[in-house]
C-alpha cells in the first residue's frame, strides 16, 4: 500500500484532467514517499498513514500526506511525461488532436504542484504539533524530526521566528535542525555545563523570582542560537531563508520549481557576518547580565567566562560591574 494507489486516487487531489497510466507515475510516487514523507515524518508515521484506521487523526494525516504526494509526484513526472523513449531515440508525443503545452504553461503547472505539494507538507507538520495524547503522538515523539527539535532551546518554528523569520516554513525549520544542534554547543559553552542545565530546566524552578531570571537567560540563549544558526546556514548551505537556498538547488524541488540566478557570494558572506555579529552581541550582553547577577547564578562561576575579582586575563569584552563604566 502507498498513499496514492491508483489514477483515480490521484485525480482526487489534482484539479486537472489526468489521462496517464498509473504505472507511469508510480515510480515518482515512490520517490516522493521515500525522499520527502519518510525522511521528514519517519517510516513508522508513513506506515500508520498508509494503514489509516478509524481514528480521526490518522485519517486527517493521511489526507494531508496524500495531497502532498500527489502534487510532488506529478511535479517530478512532468519532465519525463513530455517525452517518449525508445530504441530509436527520444521523441515528443503528439498527434492530430493534441500537441505539447507551451513552456510557460508547463512552468505554471510545476509552480502550482510545488506550492500545493509543499503546502500540504507544511500543514501536516503543523497538524503534528497539535496532536492530543494518543498512539499517533507517541509515534511522532519517536521520530528523529521531533527528537532533534526537542534538543534545542528553540524547539518550535514559532519560538525561532521570535528572532528570525523563516516565512512560516516548517520545512526549512526542520532542515536547519542539525545546524541548530551544532550551534547550540557555542551557547552552552559560554554559560558552562552547570548553568546550562539550570537554564534549560527553568520551568521546574519553584522560586518565582528566580524562575523569571532563568527565563530571561533562556530567551537570550534562544536569540543567540537563532542568529548563529542563520549565519551558519548562509555559509554552509547558501540559504536565503527559503526552503532551497538563494534559489533552487539541483535536487527535489521545494516551493520554487526553477532557479533564476545564484546569490553573489560576497552578499551571502556579508549577511552571514551580520547575523554572526548579532549573535556575538547577544552573548556579550548575556554574559554581562550573568556577571552582574552572580549572586543569583552561582553556577556561572564554573564557566570559563566568569571574571573573578582577582582575574586579570582577557575575556569577551564587557564592563566589569565592580569597576563601573570604563571609557577607552
Amino acid at each position: 500500500m502507498m498513499l496514492i494507489n491508483s489514477t483515480e486516487e490521484l485525480k482526487e487531489y489534482i484539479p486537472a484532467s489526468i489521462a496517464l497510466g498509473f504505472d507511469d507515475i508510480k515510480p515518482k510516487i515512490r520517490l516522493v514517499e521515500r525522499e520527502v514523507i519518510k525522511r521528514i515524518f519517519s517510516s513508522a508515521i508513513y506506515d500508520r498513514a498508509t494503514n489509516a484506521g478509524a481514528a480521526d487523526n490518522d485519517r486527517a494525516l493521511k489526507e494531508l500526506l496524500s495531497e502532498a504526494v500527489a502534487h510532488l509526484a506529478l511535479l517530478q513526472y512532468i519532465d519525463m511525461g513530455q517525452v517518449l523513449i525508445s530504441s530509436s531515440g527520444i521523441q515528443i508525443a503528439s498527434n492530430e488532436n493534441t500537441k505539447t503545452a507551451f513552456e510557460w504553461q508547463i512552468d505554471g503547472l510545476k509552480k502550482q504542484c510545488s506550492l500545493q505539494g509543499w503546502g500540504a507538507v507544511e500543514s501536516a507538520l503543523a497538524f503534528m504539533e497539535t496532536l492530543p495524547e494518543g498512539d499517533l503522538l507517541t509515534a511522532w515523539e519517536e521520530t528523529d524530526t521531533y527528537k532533534d527539535s526537542q534538543m534545542s532551546v528553540l524547539s518550535t518554528l514559532k519560538q525561532f521566528e521570535q528572532y528570525v523569520s523563516l516565512h512560516h516554513s516548517r520545512v526549512l525549520f526542520n532542515k536547519l535542525l542539525p545546524t541548530m544542534t551544532d550551534q547550540q554547543e557555542k551557547v552552552k559553552a559560554a554559560l558552562g555545563d552547570s548553568l546550562w542545565t539550570k537554564v534549560v530546566g527553568y520551568s521546574s524552578e519553584e522560586d518565582s523570582a528566580q524562575k523569571t531570571r532563568l527565563l530571561r537567560v533562556y530567551k537570550k540563549c534562544g536569540k543567540a542560537l537563532a542568529y548563529f544558526t542563520v549565519a551558519e546556514g548562509f555559509v554552509d548551505t547558501m540559504l536565503v531563508l527559503s526552503d532551497n537556498g538563494p534559489l533552487v538547488i539541483e535536487a527535489m524541488q521545494s516551493r520554487m520549481p526553477k532557479a533564476v540566478k545564484t546569490a553573489p557570494e560576497d552578499l551571502v558572506k556579508f549577511i552571514a557576518e551580520n547575523y554572526r555579529g548579532k549573535a556575538n552581541g547577544v552573548i556579550t550582553d548575556l554574559l554581562a547580565y550573568l556577571q552582574e547577577n552572580i549572586e543569583h547564578f552561582p553556577e556561572f562561576k564554573d564557566s570559563e567566562n566568569y571574571i573573578d575579582d582577582e582575574d586579570q586575563t582577557d575575556h569577551i569584552a564587557r564592563n566589569d560591574p565592580d569597576w563601573g563604566l570604563a571609557f577607552f
